[in-house]
């Protein structure tokens, strides 16, 4: 079973705007089940909202470390430390607390890649040491490395810690405007083989920070992570972007630019992709709707992103399979190695984790 965990570290008008039209269209629980938010970053207000939320759906919510806004430089990783602890104490409510971690970025020196791994798993064994005895259950370790000696030496010291709720994964490829995007690769989908392998012989789970993209849940599942989170719902509206399930993103905006005129779609092929899709919702109803409003496009991405991971929790896949086949020519190119994966776990056979090339995300 996969768990998507939407990611929201957002202010308090968002938070009032986002649920007023989820509950408008009757799709609250199914959109916000599962929350990750980073508390450091968050107005006291907006958290306990949502808190509130999480009882009123009966869901969870997952503490993140900032480790994403020390990536990006919005706070250091010394200062970090202390101020997540205090946060965390003060908070003995949440269901998950990821611990602190630096992020290798790909531009990264191989001795840099090194220290931040170093520095990621000595802070983070002893912040669990120094986390409230009943909070510990609860922690989420991050695992980091762009080598197999570096994935192995953060599984046998986070395994030695004791309880936890999961192992994390967040090494992926960095790219954007201060390395603050996350892509998937081939050294990557090994990392995350091998760290589920180990995580599977303890009886835990696997969560991938920052990579939810519609069109790779499908390789997420392959995979066999148990969660996976992301804020690219929100972003992409932002750019006047929309998803469809298991493809990439377009363009529906009237306000479409020169830059990115290549992503723009009419309304007849969004129309027709909606119908091989299968997908409809209240906030993709109306053309003007969708272009003109940021947050129509925010929850028309959610509720796209929540029902690709229904899709594979259903175990559709011949469904899924068409999507791809129908999509851009590199998920083409690949859909077979992973059709062979999807095939191979539900006939129980045993399989390696893919080695598979993955497709740009457009």
């Amino acid at each position: 079973m996969l768990d998507f965990y939407t990611s929201m570290t957002v202010c308090i008008s968002d938070i009032r705007k986002m649920t007023a039209l989820l509950r408008e269209a009757d799709q609250l629980a199914p959109a916000l089940s599962h929350i990750l938010t980073t508390p450091l970053f968050m107005n006291p207000t907006a958290l306990a909202m949502l808190r509130e939320l999480r009882t009123e759906v009966g869901g969870q919510i997952a503490f993140d470390s900032a480790g994403y806004y020390v990536q990006v430089g919005k706070i250091g990783y010394d200062e970090l430390y202390y101020k997540l602890l205090t946060c965390y104490r003060a908070n003995p409510w949440a269901d998950r607390y990821v611990l602190p971690d630096n992020v290798p970025c790909s531009q990264d020196s191989p001795d840099l890649v090194w220290q931040k791994v170093r520095q990621t798993v000595e802070m983070s064994c002893i912040f669990y040491q120094e986390m409230p005895r009943e909070l510990r259950a609860k922690c989420v370790p991050v695992v980091h490395g762009h080598t197999a000696e570096q994935i192995e030496y953060c599984l046998e010291r986070y395994l030695a810690l004791g309880d936890i709720a999961a192992l994390g994964f967040g090494s992926f490829s960095t790219n954007g405007k201060g390395n603050g995007s996350n892509s998937a690769s081939n050294q990557s989908n090994s990392s995350v083989g091998r760290i589920v392998q180990a995580a599977r012989q303890r009886g835990l789970g696997v969560h991938l920070f920052g990579l939810g993209v519609p069109a790779m849940v499908g390789l997420i599942d392959a995979l066999e992570a148990e969660s996976f989170d992301s804020a690219s719902w929100l972003k992409s509206a932002g750019f006047g972007q929309v998803f469809l399930p298991f493809t990439r993103s377009y363009n529906v905006s009237h306000r479409t630019t020169k830059k990115n005129f290549h992503r723009a779609v009419s309304w007849e092929d969004f129309t027709a992709m909606r119908e091989r899709t299968r997908h409809e919702c209240y906030f993709c109803a109306d053309r003007d709707q969708l272009s003109d409003k940021k947050m129509y496009r925010a929850m028309h991405n959610l509720l796209v992103v929540s029902e690709s991971v229904k899709a594979v929790n259903n175990g559709e896949h011949e469904h899924i399979a068409s999507i791809y086949e129908n999509g851009s020519p590199n998920y083409r190119r690949d859909f077979l190695k992973w059709q062979q994966t999807i095939k191979a776990k539900a006939s129980d056979l045993p399989f390696t984790s893919p080695r598979m090339p993955v497709p740009m995300i457009h």
